[in-house]
């Protein structure tokens, strides 16, 4: 059990790094 959480928190955090680098290359192009 513990093992699926921890993987479940680095896909979250993977994906909120992902999240931030799209906003921040969108506003970087405009």
């Amino acid at each position: 059990m513990e093992e699926i959480a921890a993987m479940n928190n680095v896909i979250y955090l993977i994906g909120l790094v992902v999240v931030v680098l799209a906003i921040l290359s969108f506003l970087g192009f405009h």
